[in-house]
């Protein structure tokens, strides 16, 4: 009996020292994390995407002027990041799964003045409730002919942090939406927004 308590004891002990062992490599983890460690500003990224190179954590990412839809519309166009790329002349669209990112933009003709930014985005939230998706606006800004909205929406893989824009000249109505997963919110999800000021800049 004095031999069995003395294993219980024994292997008690172990699982204490495992523990208090993983929660110190977990917390030297988060010590050195260069997420935990790193602040970005939407300024700081907006430069860094005119320069055409900016250090995202551990990451060099380098932008390119590309036009899209039979060069209706400049973007700036982050280089070796998108597994996937479609560009026609209604639509594009560019998807990195290793980042687990994407980028859609197309464009329709509108002569007349836009609707509110308020109506614009309660008429693409409201309709998403019907599906049981609780999408949360987080941000919006208005740049004159640019507006942006920023929100969190649910998926069957987590939940995305989206960057969706309009943007309206020479008589058509561009749109176009931007995500990332919702953690990554303060670093691609900046970035994201950042380019939506750039690509404002980039088609004046």
């Amino acid at each position: 009996m004095e031999k069995e308590l003395d294993l219980a004891t024994a292997r008690f002990i172990k699982e204490q020292q495992d523990w208090e062992r993983q929660e110190e490599v977990e917390r030297l983890l988060k010590k050195f994390d260069p997420k935990e460690n790193t602040t970005y500003t939407l300024e700081e990224l907006t430069e860094g995407i005119r320069k055409g190179e900016q250090q995202l954590y551990t990451e060099l990412l380098e932008f390119e002027p590309r036009q899209l839809l039979d060069g209706r519309i400049t973007v700036p166009y982050i280089k070796d990041f998108f597994d996937l790329e479609l560009d026609e002349p209604e639509s594009a669209f560019f998807v990195s799964n290793r980042n687990t990112s994407a980028m859609t933009i197309a464009d329709v003709p509108c002569e007349k003045v836009m609707q509110p930014l308020e109506e614009w985005i309660t008429g693409i939230i409201e309709p998403l409730k019907e599906y049981q998706w609780h999408i949360k606006s987080v941000k919006k800004e208005s740049m004159g002919s640019m507006e942006y909205f920023c929100f969190v929406m649910p998926t069957a893989k987590g939940k995305l942090y989206n960057v969706m824009f309009r943007y309206h000249k020479a008589g058509r109505l561009y749109v176009g939406a931007m995500n990332c997963p919702e953690e990554e919110k303060e670093g691609m999800g900046l970035l994201l927004e950042a380019m939506v000021y750039v690509i404002a800049e980039m088609n004046r």
